[in-house]
């Protein structure tokens, strides 16, 4: 299970993108789709997306998530990337964090 979170007023419509392209490049099963359910959390308020039976290996999969959401918040407009950081739990869990900052 891959879960995302993302914080901000992002639009509806970059979260309906990633609803319908985050499950096409989470899996390597050819014809096979993951599901991805968006939930809108209010306090504080964000955007989490849970892959549930999905896989992303490291080399490509993972890649490619993250450059989903990277090409929807460029697509949606007003957001600068000012940084990134990555965390390994144990060996089994790895979070990524992108920090942006809306442009003026």
């Amino acid at each position: 299970v891959s879960t995302q979170s993302t914080w901000g007023p992002i639009r509806e419509t970059t979260v309906a993108k990633l609803r319908t392209n985050l499950p096409q490049v989470a899996t390597s099963s050819p014809g096979q789709k993951a599901r991805s359910d968006f939930v809108k959390v209010e306090n504080p308020p964000h955007w989490k997306c849970t892959l549930p039976s999905q896989y992303a290996d490291e080399e490509m999969g993972q890649t490619q998530i993250m450059l989903q959401i990277l090409d929807s918040l460029e697509e949606e407009g007003g957001w600068k990337l000012k940084g990134t950081n990555a965390l390994n739990h144990d060996n089994v869990k790895t979070t990524y964090k992108f920090f942006f900052v809306q442009k003026k």
